[in-house]
């Protein structure tokens, strides 16, 4: 007698394995993941960058700031693998490469806020200019998608219709 052929539920041809991999647990679904905020002198440092990033002829304000530091505190802690390691990376060089622009061996959110502005733009037209970019591309996607921000420049977002 002849074995009777059932058909393989295990998966399609060519990827016979997936239906040997475990099922997703709720961990990995990155809203159930608990956010654990990493130490407040990130926190000094995210923000002081944003601060010297958003600093026009008025100063921004503070509230927006911390709402910008906390916005990328929250995106840093979720992002998992190469984006954190690039994030915190470059989190690092603006701290501790930044102020050695202006001569100065401080931390970057010890400086004034001047000093800090004319060191991230010696920096950004240095070799080392890349190396801030993870950063300030996140900040200014971040600063950009405040409702204030988008009164003050006039900027609907694409995916909302306009009255």
């Amino acid at each position: 007698m002849q074995a009777e052929l059932q058909p393989s539920n295990i998966g399609p041809p060519g990827r016979e394995h997936l239906g040997l991999l475990p099922p997703p647990s709720p961990q990995d679904d990155v809203a159930n993941r608990k956010l654990v905020l990493p130490p407040p002198r990130v926190r000094r440092a995210v923000r002081a960058v944003a601060e010297a990033l958003f600093d026009d002829e008025t100063p921004p304000d503070p509230a927006r700031l911390d709402w910008a530091a906390d916005d990328f505190l929250r995106f840093m802690v979720t992002a998992t693998g190469r984006a954190h390691l690039i994030l915190r990376a470059s989190l690092f060089a603006l701290t501790w490469l930044t102020p050695l622009f202006v001569f100065t061996p401080l931390p970057f959110a010890w400086l004034p806020v001047k000093r800090r502005v004319l060191a991230l733009e010696r920096m950004e037209h240095s070799p080392l200019g890349p190396a801030a970019l993870a950063v300030k591309a996140m900040l200014c996607m971040i600063w950009f998608e405040h409702p204030d921000t988008q009164t003050e420049t006039r900027t609907v977002p694409a995916c909302k219709e306009v009255a």
